[in-house]
């Protein structure tokens, strides 16, 4: 003896509501995410900097804050860093379009910022972008920055005398 089970026509619509809602729900998260389900369209350029800091593949590539694309790889290459660029296609570069490696805020993620030139010809796709400019290292800022202050005060002061204490007056204070 089977058992059969039969649906109602109410479980079914809700059943085919629930899983709807789970497949917008994921399309959703997936675009918020900054995943691209089904337009993947892009173009890819490449740049190469002497040094990449913090940059991470999956990164924000933008022009005037506005992010137009991501890094899509990282490799080293004859001690320099090789990126690959996915930018939308819908913006045009110009072949004189410099890179440089940027940072949100003070301790925020690293971008890549394009800053397109006034060339009248384009990138094309798989072109390197010819000038670029590396992460800044803020700890190497703050150690030439001390190193600096450091070489000043040993300037400043030659002398072999004590702070606070009478030898460090000047000579002519009295009217000597």
């Amino acid at each position: 003896m089977g058992t059969e089970k039969s649906y109602t026509r109410t479980e079914v619509a809700v059943g085919a509501f629930v899983m709807a809602g789970v497949a917008a729900l994921a399309y959703l998260s997936a675009s918020i995410g900054g995943m691209k389900l089904f337009f993947n369209d892009s173009t890819e350029i490449k740049a190469r900097f002497a040094s990449v800091g913090a940059l991470k593949e999956g990164a924000s590539v933008k022009i005037a804050g506005v992010r137009v694309g991501q890094v899509k790889q990282i490799v080293l290459d004859d001690y320099a860093a090789d990126t690959r660029l996915q930018v939308d296609p819908r913006v045009a570069l110009p072949s004189d379009t410099i890179a440089s490696i940027r940072t949100e805020g003070l301790l925020g993620e690293s971008y890549v910022l394009l800053r397109p030139g006034g060339s009248e010809k384009d990138l094309a796709p798989g072109d390197r972008i010819g000038q670029t400019e590396p992460a800044i290292d803020l700890i190497d800022l703050v150690v030439k920055y001390a190193l600096e202050k450091d070489d000043e005060k040993t300037t400043d002061n030659p002398t072999d005398k004590k702070p606070g204490s009478a030898d460090a007056l000047p000579d002519d204070l009295f009217g000597d």
